[in-house]
């Protein structure tokens, strides 16, 4: 009782801190800005720019059973070979955000002091691959001017393919105190405190090594049951939850908890790292089944984004559930939206997904109410471009732009580039810290976006006038313009 009312005062503490420093002011992130940028550095005269619009681009790159990477290539060369040709593929295809799974079963893409190395890099759990392949796939994915954030199922353990299967032997890793086996799936139990905190203690882990940029969560809570299958969670009721009315509101209280501890963590330590969730497309499940309660995280601002999987065409359940993620989750977090691209076949049962055009109308709804951009699932169908969906997405991606600002409350805008200075086929100027770098070409009255880099140097092309940003990791805050710098004909 004495840990559970602490729990309670924890909660309502981090409410009322959340309600008193968070603004409530929906802001428009595909609208176009005009900035002002001083013309040469010597000079104090500034010229009027119009900025290109701001949206997420992402791309989910699934690992469970290798699905998108590394599709069963076992060496460090293949798995870098494709991986490198992944990065290649979306870069063309102007994506900017990548959501890698990096723990999709109590495992782990790094060495973990939590949890064994997943099975789905060497074909063995608890097998070293010899390499870093978390620090690896960060820089590549950076190299290319995407960011990386880092995507955790929070309590799944294993899962059956058949009922009649057994779950695989408890790595040593894990304490079987905490964890609740189903009919299909094992879990760390969501009812104890002690597994929530090591929730938390792993993702404080993985912030203090890497440089990922934000934390991404999906929609795996407590366990969908199977038929006549119950919770069996009556222990935990009994011992935790007193002052609830019901036991689904302890149920959701539990998940609440986790997600104010996941949001607490990641911003103590790197305040500007972005915390994203992405649940299921169908609000009353998750409400009632998952036990997630997706209004109240956005209008306390327990995380930053909500990509919700709206997984449907535009004749079923899409235009009235993005209705009501428009609604009801952009109090304080930004609203992307979920796309099932694994759904468009050319044999496909549904006539909605035997053509790409049905992609295009979801993405114009999206578009219309406002939301803050797009994730697409998964990567490899990026790869395989069935019923040439590539042409909807480029036609809808058709130059690069960076993902906007995804804090909460104004943003915070890192300092401006100094030093900006050319040898003739290069920029370079002075780091600024915890920041990447947005390089823009001037013409005709706009700012175009040119290259998005994690170092301080690019390679740009004569004849133009250029300015760089910087923005911050995780959050995107751009600063103001430096100084122009103008090329001159080779």
């Amino acid at each position: 009782m004495k840990r559970y009312t602490s729990f309670i005062g924890l909660l309502l503490s981090v409410i009322l801190l959340l309600v008193a420093s968070c603004g409530t002011t929906k802001k428009t992130t595909r609208e176009k800005e005009t900035i002002k940028v001083p013309i040469m550095k010597s000079d104090t005269s500034t010229v009027a720019l119009a900025m290109p619009h701001k949206e997420v681009r992402a791309v989910w790159v699934a690992t469970i059973g290798g699905i998108d990477w590394p599709r069963e290539h076992f060496s460090e060369t293949a798995q870098k070979a494709w991986y490198t040709q992944m990065l290649d593929t979306l870069q063309r295809l102007n994506i900017n955000t990548v959501y890698f799974q990096i723990r999709p079963k109590a495992d782990a893409f790094y060495d973990s002091p939590y949890e064994p190395w997943s099975q789905y890099i060497t074909g063995y759990r608890g097998k070293a691959p010899g390499y870093d392949v978390l620090k690896w796939a960060i820089d590549e994915t950076h190299k290319r001017g995407m960011s990386f954030h880092a995507w955790m199922n929070p309590y799944r353990i294993d899962q059956k393919q058949r009922p009649k299967d057994k779950f695989s032997q408890l790595d040593d890793k894990i304490p079987s105190q905490f964890v609740k086996d189903y009919r299909m799936v094992r879990i760390y139990n969501p009812a104890m405190p002690e597994t929530r905190q090591r929730v938390c203690d792993i993702v404080a882990d993985l912030l203090r090594r890497y440089d990922v940029d934000g934390i991404h969560i999906d929609d795996y809570f407590y366990p969908a049951l199977q038929k006549n299958e119950k919770m069996r969670d009556e222990a935990e009721y009994r011992r935790y939850g007193k002052g609830f009315a019901s036991v689904a509101e302890f149920r959701r209280a539990m998940v609440d908890s986790l997600i104010v501890g996941m949001h607490d963590t990641i911003k103590a330590i790197r305040p500007a790292a972005i915390f994203s969730v992405s649940p299921q497309g169908n609000y009353e499940n998750n409400y009632n089944t998952m036990y997630a309660d997706i209004a109240l995280w956005s209008s306390h601002g327990w995380c930053d984004v909500v990509i919700p999987q709206l997984y449907w065409s535009t004749e079923r359940w899409f235009l009235p559930r993005l209705k009501w993620f428009s609604e009801n989750a952009t109090h304080r977090t930004k609203l992307v939206i979920g796309y099932a691209l694994y759904r468009f076949d050319a044999k496909a049962k549904d006539p909605c997904y035997r053509s790409a055009d049905d992609l295009s109308r979801q993405m114009d709804a999206a578009r219309a109410d406002d939301v803050s951009g797009d994730a697409l699932y998964s990567a490899i169908w990026l790869m395989k471009n069935p019923v040439g969906i590539n042409s909807i997405i480029a036609r809808h991606y058709p130059t690069p732009v960076l993902a906007p600002y995804l804090g909460q409350g104004d943003e915070v805008r890192p300092d401006a580039p100094q030093g900006l200075n050319t040898n003739g086929s290069e920029l370079f100027w002075q780091p600024v810290k915890d920041c990447y770098y947005a390089v823009y070409k001037v013409m005709n009255g706009k700012a175009v976006l040119v290259s998005v880099v994690y170092n301080n140097k690019a390679a740009v092309a004569p004849a133009a006038t250029y300015f760089v940003t910087a923005v911050r990791k995780g959050c995107n805050a751009e600063s103001r313009p430096s100084a122009t710098v103008n090329l001159s004909p080779q």
